[in-house]
This record gives structure tokens, C-alpha cells and sequence, in this order.
């Protein structure tokens, strides 16, 4: 009986996204071998049987640069720092990520209904929004696809924002860096150490660097360092400063040092939700 409310759940959910993405003009209702070849035609990125990326026929990506973080433990200056660029520049919503075991949540913002994951583009930024993560079973293979997809677009390196517990803190670094080989260079500009060797990373990020790594692109992920356990937005602060000040993103982070105790609220009343839905989720060490 379980086992047909589960297929009966997700059934009415890819239902009612389907008819979301007519909706938002982002795509037809043609069957799975149409949808392939709109996607080739139109630019809506049919990667993965699981995971399918949608986006505006008159989207264009080359030279970007792609930006992302997640939910975590250290600090949720992932989350908390892309939730702030999206709210602080309302750039345009260009895309939605449609996956199999789709998280069952969409909130009421702006008129409109936001999905679990977005695709948002300001000028020559492009911003992933998790608002909640990719179930646990889907976490490779949505961070492959999504990497595949910014590797393919021509995207000319990408920025993943995690963070770092601050107990691994020496003298006043804000921040610390890993970065993939063809990413290198560019890191050592920021001018911050580089993650300690027996430190690793973990989750979305770790597979998103791992894709970039085997497909030789520029990628960097920025570590600020934060509180374990609790939403720590002078983290992600460090992270959007860094944005800011070497690659000219104009988002102010006072507002969201001020706006501490909401944002608190809502990620708490977010990971709650989908603790409640999806039976709870993995922790890790270090992002």
C-alpha cells in the first residue's frame, strides 16, 4: 500500500510540473522522444534520463560564469549566499530543473510559483538556486548532469560556494579554496590558501569539482569559514565579497548580516519540511 501511495505521489507530482513548465512557456507537452529533440533544438538540455534541464530557447552561455551552493551543516553559507544574490539582483529566472525523484515542494514568491531548483542569469552570471537538496539518491547524477551541461554551454569556469568549520581556522583567514587543475590558475589570484590536503569535500560540491576535474574546466570552490550546525550568513558574506571584489557581482552583504535571524528561520523551516518528506538527509565533514 506504501509502495502505491510512493507511485501515485511522484506520478501526480511529475503531473502537475509538467503542466508548470507549460506554464512558464518554458516547454510543450510532446512525449519523451519529442522532448529530446526540442531540447536539441531549442536549447531546453535533455542530459540524463533522471535529471533534465530547462531553459529559454534564446539563451545563450558562452563565456559565463556559473555559481552554485547547497544546503549543508557548516554554516548553510552555500545556500545562504546564493538565496541572497538571487534576492538582492531579482535577476531573470531562465530555467528549471526537472528530476525524477523531484523534491515534492513549491513555494508561492512573486507571483508565481518557485521550484526546487532554478537557474537564474544577471548580465553574464548564472546562478544555480537549490532551494532544497537533490534527493540522496539523485546526487550524483544531478551533479554530473548539471556540471555536463556548464561544460557543453561553454561557460568559462564555475564558482561553487560551500564552507569550511571554523575549529580549521588559522590566525584571521576568512576563506580557503580548492580548485580543479585547469582552475588553478585562476585561484591563486583570490589570494587565500588552498584547503589543507587531509580535509575533503563532500556531497554535491565534491561530485560537481569531480565532473569539472575529469572534464579539465576551470572550476573553484570558495570555503568560508562557519558555524557548524547553525545558518552562519557572515560566512556566505565572505563568499559574495569575494564575488564582489574580483569578479565585479554588485551584491551589498549588509542586508544580510541584518536579515540573520529570517534567513534562520527559513532554513529551519525548510530542512524541517524536507526532513518530514524524504526521511532526513547525510551529513559530512567538512561542506
Amino acid at each position: 500500500m506504501n509502495t502505491e501511495k510512493s507511485r501515485l505521489k511522484r506520478h501526480s507530482l511529475s503531473f502537475a510540473f509538467s503542466h508548470l513548465l507549460v506554464r512558464f512557456k518554458i516547454v510543450s507537452l510532446p512525449s519523451f522522444s519529442q522532448v529530446f529533440e526540442y531540447g536539441c533544438k531549442r536549447n531546453l538540455a535533455v542530459i540524463s534520463m533522471s535529471v533534465k534541464i530547462h531553459v529559454k530557447k534564446e539563451c545563450r552561455f558562452e563565456g559565463c560564469t556559473f555559481i552554485t551552493g547547497f544546503h549543508s551543516v557548516i554554516g548553510e553559507a552555500g545556500y545562504i549566499a546564493v538565496r541572497h544574490i538571487i534576492k538582492n539582483l531579482d535577476p531573470e529566472r531562465i530555467g528549471i530543473i526537472e528530476t525524477k525523484l523531484l523534491p515534492p515542494f513549491v513555494w508561492f514568491k512573486g507571483g508565481g510559483l518557485a521550484l526546487p531548483f532554478e537557474l537564474f542569469k544577471y548580465e553574464n552570471f548564472v546562478m544555480l538556486f537549490p532551494r532544497v537538496l537533490p534527493h540522496a539518491d539523485e546526487h550524483k547524477e544531478f551533479a554530473f548532469t548539471i556540471a555536463e551541461w556548464v561544460v557543453k554551454e561553454k561557460f568559462s569556469k564555475a564558482i561553487l560556494i560551500g564552507g569550511l568549520d571554523s575549529r580549521f581556522r588559522q590566525g584571521s583567514e576568512a576563506f580557503r579554496i580548492v580548485a580543479t587543475r585547469a582552475g588553478y590558475p585562476e585561484a591563486l589570484k583570490l589570494g587565500a590558501p588552498f584547503l589543507d590536503e587531509e580535509l575533503g569535500v563532500f556531497g554535491p560540491l565534491a561530485l560537481m569539482l569531480a565532473y569539472f576535474e575529469l572534464s579539465d574546466f576551470p572550476a573553484i570552490t570558495i570555503l568560508p569559514f562557519a558555524e557548524r550546525g547553525r545558518p552562519d550568513p557572515r560566512a556566505a558574506a565572505v563568499a559574495i565579497d569575494v564575488l564582489k571584489e574580483k569578479y565585479g557581482l554588485p551584491v551589498e552583504t549588509e542586508s544580510l548580516i541584518q536579515d540573520a535571524k529570517e534567513i534562520e528561520a527559513e532554513i529551519e523551516k525548510i530542512l524541517k519540511q524536507q526532513e518530514r518528506e524524504l526521511g532526513g538527509g547525510e551529513e559530512g565533514m567538512y561542506i
